[in-house]
Parts: structure tokens; sequence; C-alpha cells
């Protein structure tokens, strides 16, 4: 492996601090010695907080958020997006809303379990009901559809995972198309009503899928930095589409260093480990307690050792922590640092 080679290895939450807080009993009996090593060795910065898009496109070095919709599209949405890659694009996703007193309550996609057949049925009564009006959905995926406009237009939406179990009524769309789309979404909501696909759900007692959210709206009138020699290793359709719209590589997501080390990547590499980022949030303690012995293992103990080596020539570990941390195969030999707490590092 040519000691060119830098890794960001991406794991939102694992190092939450009121998380090590609440764990800091458990911990004390909890050896951690190449992770240790390899924070207490670097050097750190404060974390800044940023949603998970913006997060990934800086570090990925690029200048700017690159728009949401349009960089997933380019993912699930190939042909389309090579047909309107100098297009308007936003999402416009299959929802819940739930009245609750004067107000309604938006449950995404995610949770309603939407099937292939379901939303293709949806999604192709909305196009034939609008096709007077010239407006129509393109599937990306069950929970997933987008919309591109020839021309930008003024609107400014909230993110769907914003907005996610919460009140609707002041993340309505904003800007001059704005009541356009809450005239759309009204329509839509009265459409999805009455339709197959919710009268069977409601026999069922499955929740309804009847309105629809905008969101992540955008065109490529960004500065992309192109980064060919670089790689991103993750699931993620935002992460594989921000590889695609940056010249990179793109590789499935590792759960080992030793994978990624297979792999032979030259240049920069980002490691997003999908699975376990998406277990995090909801575990345990002893399930939280056996994922750092998992990182240590198959994470810090071969990253310290290709630093040691020379065959990794730096790593940006950004581990949910209150800061992020930079070490390079010459800091790595910081003997003198090694007595410093890992856990107070990360606070």
């Amino acid at each position: 492996m040519p000691a060119t080679q830098s890794l960001t290895l991406w794991i939102p939450g694992l190092l939450h601090p009121q998380r090590i807080d609440e764990a800091q009993d458990a911990l004390k009996s909890l050896e951690l010695p190449h992770l240790q090593k390899l924070l207490s060795r670097a050097d750190y910065r404060l974390s800044k907080r940023r949603a998970f898009e913006a997060q990934a496109c800086y570090l990925f070095h690029q200048t700017e958020k690159l728009p949401s919709a349009i960089t997933r599209a380019a993912v699930l949405v190939p042909e389309a997006f090579e047909n309107g890659i100098e297009e308007f694009w936003l999402s416009v996703d299959p929802v819940q809303m739930i009245p609750d007193r004067d107000t309604l309550i938006l449950f995404p996609a995610k949770d309603l379990a939407i099937t292939e057949e379901e939303s293709r049925a949806l999604l192709e009564s909305f196009n034939r009901h609008f096709a007077q009006d010239q407006v129509e959905l393109l599937y990306g995926q069950a929970d997933q559809w987008f919309m591109r406009v020839k021309q930008p237009i003024d609107l400014q939406s909230t993110d769907l995972h914003e907005v996610a179990y919460r009140s609707v009524t002041d993340a309505y769309p904003q800007g001059n198309a704005a009541n356009y789309w809450r005239q759309l979404i009204n329509e839509t909501q009265m459409l999805f009503y009455s339709h197959p696909v919710n009268e069977a759900r409601r026999n069922k007692g499955f929740p309804e899928i009847n309105s629809i959210w905008p969101w992540g709206e955008g065109s490529l009138q960004h500065k992309i930095k192109e980064r060919s020699a670089a790689c991103v290793c993750a699931d993620n359709v935002y992460l594989q589409g921000m590889a695609k719209l940056c010249c990179a590589r793109s590789c499935p997501s590792m759960n080992a260093f030793e994978q990624w080390q297979s792999q032979s990547i030259n240049g920069h590499s980002l490691v997003y480990p999908d699975n376990l980022c998406a277990a995090i949030p909801n575990m345990q303690l002893e399930e939280w307690l056996t994922a750092l012995e998992n990182v240590e293992n198959e994470w810090a103990k071969p990253i310290d050792e290709a630093l040691r080596t020379g065959g990794l020539s730096s790593v940006f570990l950004d581990l949910g922590a209150g800061k992020q941390f930079y070490l390079t195969n010459r800091k790595i030999k910081r003997f003198w640092r090694w007595k410093k707490n890992w856990r107070a590092l990360c606070n």
C-alpha cells in the first residue's frame, strides 16, 4: 500500500460526549489501547455542528454543500439526471401527515413500509392527475421521488429529516413559489386519500401514504471540486452521488480497515460504515460497548499499525466527539502524548 494513501473514517455519534459521560463507570474497565493512542497523539480541532449532507461535503473537501435532490438523483435516476444535469431538481417524497389539534405531524416514508408497487401506483396517479400542468414525478426508490424543472424556482424548503415527527405548520416551503407548492401538497392529499392504495392500507390497519413533501432543491450551479484521485466507501445514496458528481471512485460500505486496504485505493478515501452508523442512535449500553471494541479491533488497531509502518500517510477521524482528530505517520511517534485520556479528549 503506497504511503500516499490517506483515510477519513466517519462514524457519527460513536464517541458522542453525552454517551461517554453516561457510561463512565462501564468505560473504566474497557481497554481501548489503540483508539487511546490514535486520539491522544493526534492534532485535533473542535467540531462544528453541521447536518449530515453538509458534513459529508466538508469531509470530502467541497467548498459548499451539494444540493440534496440532484446529488441523490445522480445515482437513483441516472438517465434522467444525465438528460437534466443543467436543470433544477427537487425531492418530492411520499409521506404521512397525521392531524394533531390544529396542525399536522409528518412521518417520513421510511416509517411507512411502502412497497415498490404501492409507490409506483401513487406516483403514476399523481402524474396522470397533473399531466395537463406538465408536472411529473420521477421514481427513484419506493421512498424517494424526484422532480426536475427547466428553470430555477424561488423555493426554500425544510429538509425532510428536520420536519420528520414534527408539526409542518412552520416548515412549509417559502419563497415566490411557496403558494403553488402549498396548493400542490393540498391537492395531492385529496388525490391520495381516495386512492386504492390507501383504501387497502386503511383496511389492513397500515399507516396511510397521504401527502408529499418537497425538499432538497437546487441545481449544479455550485462549485464542485473534482476529486478523481479520491474514493467514497459507503452505501448511502447521497454519499455515492457526491462521489459521482466529484468524478471520484465509489465502492460499497466497509466494516473493517482490512476491507479498505484490500481495495488498493490510491489517494484519499472517505469511509462511512453504513450499518454501524445506522445502529448507533438506538444502541443500548452493552451494544455500544461492543461497538467500541469492534472499532478498536477492526479500525483503530490496524490504522495504528499502518501509520507506524508507513503504509498509511494520514488519518482523519470524525467519530462524533466534540473534536475531530488528524494524525500522520510521523505524529504517531509522539510517545509523550500517550497518557492523554481519550474520554476527556472527546469532550
